[in-house]
């Protein structure tokens, strides 16, 4: 018999306060599954890379902690978090989290339609509207930044569903969009069908140099989708070691 350790929660908290009234035309973005904030090194390594940063998109983040402060009080950033599980023992809950230099006009968060094997929990996405600066064009005013964490160890139908839960989400937005996250993609299957879906919805994926790595059965996990921006600057952290996923650090510029 399987203890219970975890319990869905698919909650939503926000936190912090943004000091800026629009995104643009310039964003500076990081990507990072932080990994549960287990490994020593992380606060510190944390609060470098979100320097100066306008977009910051967390999977594997953590809620009821010590590093609650952080986003609490951060007058940086607005931080929204979709939580889908908490664990019994500690009360702590683990989702996706979004920063952002702007607050969210709107958000959207939602679990995955199944759980993972044995501890049955769910992979959440979420997804907001930040406003944007007025750059002459016919580009919307918003731009739709959605923040995944795809399911892992499950059939390819079960993948496959919850990437029509992003499809519903990106459904009707016709401007600038980001998507971003750890989608799991370790096998040919799972790859071929996230691309058809960006593929849909007109989504350019962020080229970037890095290397395999063999926990990730030497596949790229963590993946950024755009429309309407060019991508000007891109660096992996590969000298950061505090999770066992990279960061990711883009500059991005929206197209007219």
């Amino acid at each position: 018999m399987i203890t219970q350790r975890y319990r869905s929660v698919e909650s939503l908290t926000l936190m912090g306060n943004a000091p800026k009234q629009a995104l643009g035309p310039n964003i500076e973005l990081l990507l990072w599954n932080v990994f549960k904030c287990k490994r020593k090194g992380w606060q510190k390594d944390f609060s470098s890379l979100i320097h100066n940063k306008d977009l910051i998109l967390l999977q594997e983040a953590v809620l009821n902690t010590p590093f609650d402060n952080l986003f609490h009080h951060s007058l940086q950033h607005q931080w929204i978090m979709a939580s889908s599980f908490r664990n019994l023992k500690s009360n702590i809950e683990t989702g996706v989290k979004t920063g952002a230099s702007v607050a969210a006009q709107s958000q959207y968060f939602s679990a995955s339609e199944h759980g993972e094997p044995l501890t049955q929990t769910k992979k959440m996405l979420l997804a907001i509207e930040y406003p944007l600066v007025d750059i002459g064009s016919t580009t919307a005013s918003s731009l739709l930044v959605i923040n995944a964490h795809l399911i892992n160890f499950v059939a390819i139908g079960k993948f496959r569903a919850h990437l029509e839960q992003i499809s519903h989400t990106l459904q009707g937005h016709n401007g600038p969009i980001v998507l971003a996250g750890d989608f799991n993609t370790w096998n040919k299957k799972r790859l071929a069908s996230f691309n058809k879906l960006a593929a849909e919805y007109s989504l350019q994926q962020v080229d970037m140099v890095r290397q395999p790595r063999l926990n990730h059965l030497f596949r790229h996990l963590d993946h950024v989708y755009c429309r309407g921006f060019e991508v000007t600057h891109v660096q992996v952290h590969s000298d950061i070691h505090s999770s066992d996923h990279y960061p990711i650090s883009l500059s991005l510029q929206l197209t007219k």
